[in-house]
This record gives C-alpha cells, structure tokens and sequence, in this order.
C-alpha cells in the first residue's frame, strides 16, 4: 500500500490526537475508540471508506509509537478485511513519530 499517498491524512490524524492530548485526552485511547467506531461504521454500512479510515488510524497509532499488541484482534480484522498483511502497516512506522 502506497502509504505517502495518505501522508497529509496520516499527519492530520496526528496532529489532531495530539491536540487532544494537550487538553487531557488519552491519545492512545481516542485513537483506539476511532478506530473501533470506523471499522463498526464499515461493518453496518459495508463501505469500504470507514475500513481505510480504521486503517489509516492504525497506521498513525503506530507512527505515534504505540504498540500493535495491545490492541491486536481489532487491528487484525481491519488487516484482513482490506486485505493488506501485518508487515504492510509497520513499513516505515517506526521510523516517522
């Protein structure tokens, strides 16, 4: 998955998580709700958008240095149901916070 082509999104994401943070919201725990309520949205509406929204979260969650097994039944079914691996998402993940 071309994963620069979602950059702005991507930074949007982030800088709106961090945001929150700054007025005492759990990052970790809004980005973990989104991205509940986004693949919840794909599974009621069967929209393709609301999974690449869960997906787009995930791959922010892990660009703000959280972990992938904490929460890693959800993350796997949003994986699986877009049809991209587990290597896919970490690609360059770690190297951008």
């Amino acid at each position: 998955m071309d994963w620069e082509s979602y950059r702005t999104d991507l930074e949007a994401i982030k800088l709106a998580v961090n945001e929150c943070k700054r007025l005492g919201v759990d990052k970790e725990e809004l980005l973990i709700i989104s991205i509940y309520r986004l693949y919840e949205f794909y599974k009621t509406e069967d929209d393709r958008v609301y999974l690449l929204g869960a997906l787009l979260h995930l791959k922010a969650y892990l660009e703000l240095g959280m972990e992938y097994e904490k929460n890693r039944k959800i993350f796997s079914l949003i994986l699986d149901n877009y049809g991209v691996c587990y290597q896919d998402i970490f690609q360059g993940a770690e190297e951008i916070e």
